[in-house]
């Protein structure tokens, strides 16, 4: 195990997997174009890109018979993400509010702490992202008709729903009880491509269930509304 993927794993952390539901026999033979292709494919919906493709020195770039991969650890910013032959992609990534202490950029307030909180809206802006990558990512690797996009999130236990904390709360603390919340249906790759901040709308009133938020649907359309296009 990389120290940088013990470190997305010491806190809360993102778990994506996007890939062909059948294993394509016609996916790319070199790594350059896996390479070219999550290049091309990254969305930046806020300021930092998904999967952050970095070809400067805070990134480490493997490659091996099988994938291509990165490692990037820069303030709150842990993560990692490989790209396979086989059309699979995988990303792991910190959950950024738990690493405030070692950002200058998004510095921890008095009495912050790892572990306590997951913000409304860095979970729906992921998930748009993560949706809105998989559009791309079936464009420029082939899938076949269907495609599964799995996330999952880590170290939920005991977390409790943040909004923003310039807007209004929640009247009651909304807290979680299970220590992981995962995703993974099939879905047609056409209706991806059409609609993906639609497909990214269940997952999160799926995943704010879990705190006691229920009928969060219009929030979720609110807070995606707010991001680039």
């Amino acid at each position: 195990m990389s120290q940088i993927l013990e470190k997305i794993r010491s806190r809360g952390w993102w778990t994506v997997r996007i890939r062909p539901l059948n294993y394509q026999n016609d996916t790319p033979a070199a790594l350059a174009d896996l390479e070219e292709a999550v290049r091309t494919s990254a969305v930046e919906l806020r300021g930092w890109p998904f999967p952050h493709y970095d070809c400067g020195p805070r990134s480490i770039t493997t490659r091996t018979a099988d994938y291509i991969g990165q490692e990037l650890d820069w303030k709150h910013y842990v993560e990692m993400w490989r790209a396979y032959k086989s059309g699979q992609f995988i990303s792991l990534s910190a959950l950024w509010e738990d690493w405030r202490d070692k950002s200058t950029l998004w510095p921890a307030p008095p009495g912050w702490a790892p572990g306590i909180t997951l913000s409304v809206e860095n979970a729906v802006h992921r998930l748009a992202e993560i949706f809105e990558f998989a559009a791309r990512w079936a464009r420029a690797i082939p899938v076949g008709d269907k495609m599964v996009v799995e996330c999952a999130i880590h170290g939920l236990r005991s977390r409790a729903l943040q909004l923003a904390p310039t807007g209004p709360g929640f009247f009651c603390e909304r807290r979680c009880s299970v220590p992981k919340w995962k995703w993974a249906p099939e879905y047609p790759t056409a209706e991806v491509f059409s609609s993906p901040r639609e497909h990214a709308i269940s997952p999160a009133v799926n995943l704010f269930e879990l705190f006691g938020w229920d009928g969060c649907e219009d929030k979720v359309r609110e807070i995606q509304g707010t991001l680039r296009t």
